[in-house]
């Protein structure tokens, strides 16, 4: 039975609604519920470790040709493989998603067909099984799994940060290029026929900062969340229309002042009022799993219940049979109802196991896990599922 506490809140959330709107645009939908911003906890909480369980850990493969910065641009988990961006090297690789090892190193540097200087963002065909590659002079390459280059071509004139695909389609985005950007606005091109069409709104927002994550995340739906924009966006592809189910209500929004300290010249200054306000502005790598949605804000990482509307936050996770706290949430490609985090080879090293009754499957997947002190290890993935 429903308390009259509860039934109170959720009226309060629903008056909310009504007067709270994240953006005057016709191309975003008017429904949306308000959600209180939530205390921090230090680590990875009850409440978390009883939403989901430990599942799998991947040690990346370490080798003098397979180095892999602890700076991921793109992890994308298909069936049994892994395919990560090194956002430090023009680097793709394929990794067998239960032990780690390299099944493809895609590494072609240079300006010629198949060739980058840089590459900016990948993708995933699921429906022809290939990799798509977007690079530094906006061309598109396609690859095999197995690394074979198949073709290129020029996609247009502009240069994108982010992409995804859905359904035959790479939805391109940016979010951050220089001090003004246009973080509403899709542009979206269709594989087949090679015709483009944009979706959302190109209004205009200066601000320069940014946190790290992925703006852009294929999971149950894919979300995004512009910077000093507390909502929670979806793009429903279907109707061509941009939803916002979830408007995250900040204790202390960002002043007109503070933003007008963020330039350069007065980033100290900007950082000392963010701390000591607990100032949240900025939202990233929104993942949405069946029954939860997970995002990361400049303070934390938080967690809700679809369901209930319960949201938690924490600092760190915190993981009894890992024998760490050290473990940070990055968000992977993927419906399939998992979280992933990344642990340093140098933390695995020191971790202390509190927990002596381990599953046997999680034990021999720990035992599996071999770190060499004398080098330096690549990062391990760690994925957590829903009970």
């Amino acid at each position: 039975m429903i308390s009259i506490k509860k039934i109170k809140r959720l009226f309060t959330c629903g008056l909310a609604c009504l007067f709270f709107s994240c953006v005057t645009t016709d191309f975003i939908s008017r429904e949306g519920l308000s959600i209180a911003q939530p205390d921090v906890s230090i680590l990875y909480n009850d409440w978390i470790s009883n939403k989901f369980e430990l599942d799998r850990i991947v040690p990346i493969e370490t080798t003098a040709d397979y180095i892999i910065s602890d700076v991921l641009k793109r992890v994308i988990l298909y069936k049994d493989k892994l395919i990560i961006l090194d956002d430090n090297w023009p680097s793709i690789f394929v990794l067998n998603a239960y032990n780690g090892k390299v099944e493809t190193h895609i590494n072609r540097k240079g300006r010629g067909p198949g060739e980058s200087r840089k590459i900016l963002d990948i993708a995933f065909d699921d429906q022809n099984e290939q990799i798509l590659v977007y690079n530094d002079y906006g061309r598109l390459i396609y690859f095999s799994l197995e690394g074979l280059f198949l073709k290129d071509e020029k996609v247009n004139h502009k240069l994108y940060e982010e992409m995804i695909y859905h359904e035959g389609n790479l939805i391109f985005y940016n979010h951050r290029q220089g001090v003004s950007c246009f973080p509403y606005l899709f542009d979206i091109y269709n594989l087949t026929d090679q015709t483009w069409k944009k979706l959302g709104t190109n209004q205009k927002v200066d601000f320069t900062r940014r946190i790290s994550g992925c703006l852009l995340v294929k999971s149950k739906n894919i979300w995004f969340a512009p910077v000093l924009d507390m909502c929670l966006h979806m793009l429903d592809m279907d109707s061509n229309v941009i939803k916002t189910p979830y408007r995250l209500d900040v204790k202390n929004p960002l002043t007109k002042e503070l933003q007008k300290k963020q330039i350069k010249d007065d980033f100290n200054y900007f950082n000392k009022h963010i701390v000591e306000r607990n100032i949240i502005y900025a939202i990233t790598s929104i993942r949405e799993t069946e029954n939860y949605i997970v995002f990361v804000t400049n303070k934390s990482l938080m967690m809700m219940d679809k369901d209930s509307h319960e949201i938690h936050s924490m600092k760190l996770i915190k993981d009894d049979y890992l024998g760490t706290g050290m473990l940070s949430y990055y968000p992977h490609d993927g419906d399939d109802n998992r979280i992933m985090c990344i642990i340093h080879s140098s933390f695995w090293m020191n971790r202390k196991p509190t927990v002596q009754d381990i599953p046997e499957h999680l034990k021999a997947q720990i035992e599996m896990v071999k770190v060499d002190k004398n080098i330096e290890s690549n990062p391990i993935l760690v994925f957590y599922k829903e009970k």
